[in-house]
């Protein structure tokens, strides 16, 4: 990748970041909204990790970074799944007390009756969102010690001889990596705000039942078209 490209592409997704915190601040008002309820809390836990990760994600991306990056990824594809499992539970309020207690999720269940476990919303997800299941294997490589390591490590392998870059730059030749990683992440911050306006939404019924109960719905378990 031409590097005058890569920076202009690096500069436009933080700027792009930068404008989606600024989002996040205000997306948080709309959750709490004129009552506060648990589910607040839980959710308002997500969008804080989200706005973190993305702070973090600037400086990395900055400081090309790609084993970062692509950790953070994954941490904000988890924020995703973990706000969605409120949506499609069976039992939201146990889904969120779970989240709040420190507790694993994976013996809630759906509203199929299907455990919520890290694989089934992974593939539920993946309903809203075609590309999340591959992308989210992929990210997991940076998580856990694998071949992503093993890779970024060897320079070149040729003529039985081996380079190794160990505490180096990155080579300019995963550029490439590290701009895909950079719109993924962007989209996934998005769709993240996308599941949390279905929140707003109820707070603002929520807030208008308080105020006339005889002409409001509650719709705190249903996600938006």
């Amino acid at each position: 990748m031409d590097r005058t490209v890569f920076l202009e592409t690096i500069n436009k997704h933080t700027t792009i970041l930068q404008e989606l915190r600024k989002q996040g601040v205000a997306l948080a008002a709309g959750i709490i909204g004129q009552s506060l309820t648990k589910d607040d809390f839980f959710f308002c836990a997500s969008l804080d990790r989200c706005i973190n990760l993305i702070d973090g994600f600037i400086d990395v991306l900055n400081q090309r970074n790609l084993t970062c990056a692509g950790a953070l990824l994954r941490l904000q594809m988890d924020n995703c799944m973990r706000s969605y499992a409120a949506f499609i539970a069976k039992d939201k309020a146990a889904v969120i007390e779970c989240i709040v207690s420190g507790e694993r999720i994976n013996k809630q269940v759906s509203k199929d009756e299907k455990k919520l476990t890290d694989g089934y919303l992974k593939k539920e997800i993946s309903k809203i969102d075609s590309g999340f299941s591959d992308i989210y294997d992929q990210a997991s490589g940076y998580i856990h010690l694998s071949e992503k390591a093993f890779y970024q490590t060897i320079v070149t392998c040729e003529n039985y001889h081996i380079d190794f870059q160990i505490g180096h730059a990155l080579p300019e030749k995963f550029d490439p990596i590290l701009v895909e990683i950079a719109e993924a992440f962007t989209h996934y911050v998005k769709l993240h705000y996308w599941i949390l306006d279905a929140v707003v939404d109820s707070k603002k019924q929520l807030d208008s039942l308080q105020e006339a109960p005889s002409n409001a719905k509650d719709t705190s378990n249903e996600m938006i078209d």
